[in-house]
């Protein structure tokens, strides 16, 4: 499975105990430079330059037609009020997803938004740390009987990261995970 990754996942998942996960379930991840350049802790570029080394992580080659996609994109972004500004870097992630038939991972609301509110990238996957969790569950990564022991993941990463997930969207994963553990 293909992936691309932005800086605000990284940022957070590469303090997740567990993070070697990520390269268990997707084969190839792909990152922009400009992305890379986003990165200042010495925990995140370690972790980039440990998935770079075992050659899961790739630089993406963009191209001149993908400039063109981002002036456009970046255009129709400003002025649509139901999104808020990306900054340009978040952007390049999205077309990437979109161009490699990939899962984005971020936890940028305003990704979110295109992905909800713009028809030419409605079908872009973008999953958060959360639902990048429930995933590693169905793929079997993350053994569980029952949603308590998801639960404990959650609140793993939570503490791991200092990131903790809107109640809304941890019930609704949760209802999910448990129509999956009946089946």
């Amino acid at each position: 499975m293909l992936g691309v990754i932005d800086a605000c996942f990284i940022i957070d998942w590469c303090r997740y105990r567990y993070r070697g996960l990520l390269e268990k379930f997707f084969s190839t991840l792909f990152v922009h430079e400009e992305t890379l350049e986003q990165l200042k802790s010495e925990r995140s570029i370690t972790y980039i330059s440990e998935l770079l080394a075992k050659g899961i992580l790739r630089l993406y080659p963009w191209s001149h037609r993908e400039e063109d996609e981002f002036l456009k994109l970046r255009s129709e972004i400003a002025s649509n009020s139901r999104i808020p500004s990306l900054e340009r870097p978040d952007i390049l992630c999205l077309i990437m997803a979109k161009n490699l038939n990939a899962t984005l991972l971020s936890e940028n609301v305003g990704i979110h938004r295109v992905v909800e509110f713009h028809k030419e990238y409605g079908n872009v996957i973008v999953w958060t740390a959360l639902e990048t969790l429930e995933n590693l569950v169905y793929k079997g990564l993350l053994n569980i009987s029952s949603t308590n022991e998801f639960l404990r993941y959650v609140k793993e990463y939570e503490y791991d990261t200092g990131h903790i997930f809107k109640s809304s969207r941890l019930e609704n994963s949760l209802r999910r995970l448990k129509s999956w553990l009946e089946k």
